[in-house]
Parts: C-alpha cells; sequence; structure tokens
C-alpha cells in the first residue's frame, strides 16, 4: 500500500491567514504561501490537550487511527474535518473551526482526513497534484471545472464515488470514532453522507455530519449533498445555488459567512469603525507595533500574490509606486511574499528612486507605461483568460485607462468608450470618468511600441524639450515631494517636524517586502486598501476589518463569482494583472478620495462575518451533544459542571 505522508497537527496557534493559506502549494513560492508546508498530510489529528495521535506510516491505509479520548469535560467532542488540498482555503477553514472548537467546548479533539486521496478512485486521488498545475494553466483549469460542474458529470461522478469508495470511506470514518463530521470540501459530502447512513444503520447510532462551504459568489454542485444536517453558506448567491441545483431544503440552509481566523475577529472588535476617531486611533496604535509608526501619515497599501503561482506581483508595485510618485501621494506599500525569498530581497535592494528617473525619460520618449513599468523580469501570472479579465474590468470599475482599449483592439473612437473625447492640451490623452464621475484626464499614451525604445540611447530631457512638446512638466515630477498628505489625499508642504533629525526626508513612497507573517489580521487593520487576487478567504478576512479590496486575478468557474461578490457589493473592483497601470489608476484614486474610501468601508462591513467561525462551531457543536448525549444527559452534565 501506499506510503503515507507523516500527520502534523491542524495548526491552532499563531498562523497566517486564509489570505495566505490560500496560496498554498506553489512551486514558486507565492506570496501567499499556506500557514502549512507546501505539499501537506492526507491526516493531521490533534487533542485538546495538544497531544498528537501516532503517525500511520506504512501498512493498510484503512487501518484504525483513532481520534485521542477527549477529557472527560461534559462538551468535549471528537470531530472528523473532511477536506484536501485544492487550494489552501479548505484546510484554513478547517483550521479556523477547529480553534473554535477548542474554545466553545472544551477538551474537544480532532482530525483532518483527505479521504479523496486515501480512497478514492482515479482520477480523483490525484486530484492534489493535478490541481497544482492547473491552476497554473486557467484555460486548463477552466475546461475541467465547466465540464465537471454539468448535471451528467454530477450524476455520473456520483454514482461512481459511491460504488467504488463507499465502503472504504465508511470503514475509515469509522477507524476516527467521531461525534460529528464536518465537511469543507466539495468531493467530500455525498459519499460520506452515504457512508454516515450506513454506519448509523449498523451501530443504531446517529452519526451527524455537516457542510461548510467554503466558497463565496459561485460554488461546484457537488457541495450541495442533500443528507446533511445542515449546510453553512456565506451568501444569498450559494444559498441559491444550493436550493436550485442541489435541491436543499431551506431549512437545512444556514447564513452564517465564512470561517476565518478568530484573530479577525479580535480585531474587528477592537477596531470598530476604522474611520472613527477610535477607530484611526487603533490602526495608529497597531501600526506602531507593527514598526510601521513612521508612516503614520502615509496611505497604505497592502499588496498580496495569487493562488498557486505568485502573479504579476513585482509589475503591480512598480506600477502603484510610480503613479504615487506621480501624484505626489504619500504612500506606503506592503508586499507580502511569503518564502518567496528572492523577490522580498528584490523589493527591498530595489533602486526606486533609479527606477523613477528610468521611468521619466521613457514616458518623455515615447515609450508606453507598461514597458516603463516592466523594467523587472515578470514572475508568472494567475490569470482568468485574457478576454475574460479585460470584460471584468469593464464591468466591475468606471475607470477605463485607454491602455485597455488597445489590448481589446479598440480605440477611443471606434469602441464601445466612444464618447470619450481628445483633449487639446494632450493631443492623445483620454478623458474618462473616475470613481466618483468627474472627468479626468489621463496621462497621454505614446504611439511607439516597446521594441522601438533603446533607454541606453535615449538623451536625458530637459526641461524646455518637456515645455516644447506640452508634456509632464519635471519641475512637478522631479521636484521633493511633501512628506505627508491630508485626510483627502492633498499634498501638505515640508515642515521641520517631517525631516529626521539627520535632516534626511522620508522618502515620500516607500514599498517594503515582508517575508512569512503569522499576524495578517494586524497589517489589514494597518492597511487602507488591499490589493490580492480573488481567494474567498482573503475576501472574507478583509471585508470582517472593514478594508476595500483591488482584486487582481481569478481561476475561471471557482472564484468567477468572489469577483461579483465584491463588485456587487460596492466594497472593491477588479482589474487584470496583466494591465498593472489600471490597477495603480484606480487604487491612486482611491487613495485620494477619503469619502471614497470610507464609502467602500461600510459596504465592506455590511458583509464581513467576524465571528463566523464561533457561529457555526455552536450550532454544530450543540447538535451534535444532543445527538451524542441526548438532551436529558446534556442538562444533567451541565448541572453537574456548574455545581
Amino acid at each position: 500500500m501506499a506510503k503515507l505522508a507523516k500527520e502534523t497537527t491542524l495548526p491552532t496557534g499563531d498562523s497566517t491567514s486564509a489570505a495566505a493559506a490560500e496560496g498554498e502549494g506553489s512551486s514558486s513560492a507565492s506570496p501567499e504561501e499556506s500557514r502549512e508546508p507546501s505539499v501537506s498530510p492526507p491526516l493531521a489529528t490533534k487533542s485538546g490537550g495538544g497531544k498528537k495521535s501516532t503517525t500511520e506510516e506504512d501498512g493498510d491505509v484503512n487501518a484504525a487511527l483513532q481520534i485521542t479520548d477527549p477529557t472527560n469535560h461534559p462538551r468535549a467532542l471528537k470531530v472528523l474535518f473532511l477536506s484536501s488540498d485544492t487550494g489552501g482555503g479548505h484546510r484554513a477553514s478547517a483550521t479556523s473551526l477547529a480553534q473554535q472548537f477548542e474554545q466553545l467546548f472544551p477538551g474537544s479533539s480532532y482530525a483532518l482526513c483527505d479521504i479523496v486521496q486515501l480512497d478514492g478512485p482515479p482520477p480523483y486521488n490525484t486530484l492534489v497534484k493535478m490541481y497544482k498545475h492547473l491552476s497554473a494553466h486557467p484555460q486548463q483549469w477552466k475546461l475541467v471545472y465547466n465540464v465537471s460542474n454539468t448535471r451528467a458529470y454530477e450524476m455520473l461522478a456520483d454514482v461512481h464515488m459511491k460504488s467504488a469508495m463507499e465502503r472504504s470511506v465508511r470503514r475509515r470514518i469509522q477507524s476516527y470514532d467521531p461525534d460529528v463530521v464536518v465537511s469543507v470540501h466539495p468531493l467530500m459530502t455525498n459519499v460520506p453522507v452515504l457512508a454516515c447512513r450506513n454506519i448509523a444503520k449498523e451501530t443504531g447510532k446517529h452519526l451527524p455530519i455537516f457542510t461548510v462551504c467554503t466558497d463565496l459568489g459561485s460554488a461546484h454542485s457537488m457541495w450541495f449533498a442533500n443528507g446533511v444536517e445542515k449546510l453553512f453558506v456565506a451568501s444569498d448567491e450559494i444559498r441559491n445555488l444550493a436550493m436550485q441545483r442541489g435541491k436543499v431544503p431551506i431549512e437545512k440552509i444556514v447564513m452564517s459567512g465564512l470561517p476565518i481566523r478568530h484573530d479577525f475577529a479580535v480585531q474587528a472588535e477592537k477596531m470598530g469603525d476604522r474611520h472613527s476617531l477610535e477607530g484611526k486611533d487603533y490602526r495608529n496604535f497597531v501600526r506602531d507595533q507593527l514598526g510601521l509608526g513612521k508612516y503614520v501619515d502615509h496611505r497604505t497599501v497592502l499588496v498580496m500574490g495569487g493562488g498557486e503561482g505568485c502573479g504579476r506581483l513585482s509589475n503591480i508595485v512598480d506600477a502603484l509606486y510610480l503613479q504615487f510618485v506621480e501624484r505626489g501621494i504619500n504612500a506606503l506599500i506592503l508586499v507580502v511574499c511569503g518564502r518567496n525569498e528572492s523577490l522580498r530581497e528584490s523589493l527591498n535592494k530595489r533602486d526606486w528612486e533609479g527606477m523613477r528617473e528610468k521611468y521619466l525619460i521613457a514616458r518623455t520618449s515615447g515609450a508606453d507605461f507598461d514597458h516603463c513599468v516592466g523594467l523587472l523580469s515578470d514572475v508568472g501570472c494567475i490569470d482568468g483568460g485574457y478576454m475574460a479579465q479585460h470584460l471584468r474590468r469593464i464591468i466591475s470599475t468606471p475607470v477605463l485607462p485607454s491602455m485597455g482599449l488597445a489590448g481589446m483592439g479598440l480605440t477611443a473612437s471606434n469602441g464601445p468608450f466612444s464618447s470619450f473625447s481628445s483633449t487639446s492640451e494632450h493631443s492623445n490623452a483620454i478623458i474618462y470618468q473616475d470613481i466618483n464621475g468627474q472627468a479626468v484626464s489621463l496621462p497621454p499614451t505614446r504611439s511607439a511600441s516597446p521594441s522601438q525604445f533603446d533607454a541606453d540611447s535615449v538623451e536625458v530631457v530637459t526641461k524646455s524639450t518637456v515645455e516644447r512638446n506640452n508634456l509632464y512638466d519635471l519641475d512637478v515630477l522631479l521636484k521633493p515631494l511633501a512628506s505627508g498628505d491630508d485626510e483627502d489625499g492633498h499634498v501638505r508642504e515640508d515642515s521641520d517636524d517631517s525631516k529626521c533629525s539627520s535632516g534626511i526626508v522620508e522618502p515620500p513612497v516607500k514599498v517594503m517586502g515582508l517575508g512569512f507573517i503569522t499576524n495578517m489580521a494586524e497589517y489589514m487593520v494597518a492597511t487602507d486598501v488591499l490589493v490580492t487576487k480573488a481567494g474567498p478567504g482573503t475576501i472574507a478576512e478583509a471585508a470582517s476589518l472593514s478594508l476595500p479590496i483591488m482584486l487582481t486575478s481569478f481561476l475561471p468557474g471557482q472564484e468567477e463569482g468572489n469577483v461579483d461578490y465584491v463588485v456587487e457589493g460596492e466594497f472593491g473592483a477588479f482589474v487584470s494583472d496583466s494591465d498593472p497601470q489600471a490597477i495603480s489608476d484606480v487604487v491612486a484614486t482611491w487613495l485620494m478620495d477619503s469619502e471614497k474610501l470610507r464609502e467602500m468601508s461600510n459596504k465592506a462591513r455590511l458583509r464581513g462575518k467576524p465571528d463566523a467561525a464561533a457561529e457555526i462551531v455552536d450550532a454544530i457543536g450543540e447538535s451534535a451533544l444532543r445527538w451524542k448525549h441526548g438532551s436529558e444527559e446534556i442538562e444533567v452534565l451541565e448541572e453537574k459542571l456548574l455545581e
């Protein structure tokens, strides 16, 4: 039989959030690394007292492996989580729930099992390896997802999996001897439901099973098994899908929100309204704790890479830096690099001032923005498909720079945006509407292609040359920028207080590469805007802290609905990571408009459910206790506990 990976416990102490976990498994060391090693164990167990279970390394994979017996506490439970490492969000949700079981049901013990990898037939038992490949090739993933999400495939897969693995899954569940089973993966619903039903027939004791859906805006049809006690969902969209596709009775569906780490609930309670005086004071306190106190007058942007690959992260950071410098925005750009040490070192050692000068030369010499920010090598991309990304960008935000039109074979005169007009001041600048519908002029773009531009052969452009060609005023672009901006993003003049004792002025825009962080909630508190991929856990965590979001990539099918969830919720926008200029345009516009940030934060807060994990576990645990002891016995045990 196959040798199993060594077991480890589900983490319950300091660990990264779902934002990091959703980047699990990248061979290129994604900035959104999981809190677990990239190759996760098929099984993981932990007791309430912190003792690991015996490791099953050799022999029959169906050999008994019991969850450590809980303590004698009357509310202690043995919990079996069913999940798989097809994206770190599933494991992150299980971890969040496990933490709450330890807090709300003292003495409880639990295990995590990937029954599909252990007991499933081909091709399902190779799903983890397949996912790592497919998520790095979005169009292949889109094909697989769409085919598997049809009714015909659903029926065939259901029959195939039940006939091929129900008996072995039943034996495996029995070997754990749990009080309750919780599925956090779509492939682990129908077969486990049947297995639990058959266990009840054999033992005469009901074994309750629950499903916690870990998607926000769209979900695979295999999530929705009718036989569960309750199905916990995070949005109206998922609830409607469950009723329409899964025929799940409405009384079995619970609107709960997505389970996220307890840290976010703690920080949400401490911060309150992030734009209130108390909220601002607390955010400044957190910045001090993170060592960011000297940037208290800077807008803060948190940038995270995407999924099972690190995305065009470097180019996005370059574009943000140059955009903020050009607009005179004092900003701190925090980049979560995870285990990608080379990226972190590159960002922290990069000659940002030198890059700015090269950018100015390039812009005044006719090169387009994308070429100007492509000074460093691309680091890969998770992309929902070229046309899909651009269409979603059109739908999600009215900020449509001309760079995006050219990429779609359109122009301001012949495309759907023909109402945009040219200005007389800049012969090929584009007028567009900003977030609030106000007319704004984009910097002019040049007709010269990147291949025609040779930075080494360009002579330095003087101020007179700029004035003569009606381009940017180098006095504006090259002067030392103010050290702070007011609440509305307007530049303030330097003061003596803004200078360090050495006489050196802090850079107006600072880029800071971060490694593997374990306190994501605190960093989100300190942040004004999050730039990230469309992972459901990341979105749920940001919403719990009322943080506006710029989404830059998504997996087709699986994460498309998450984009809609953010855009329709009006607490963020989507712009493809293939267009870093447009990303920087929108983010800069937000940072310069405090009222817009406040509105988006309020909308995010309406969607945020920081206590979802606790509420889910409370409902599951109370139900499981009733099945385990019976209502009368529970009352007696609780009375003894009070004595």
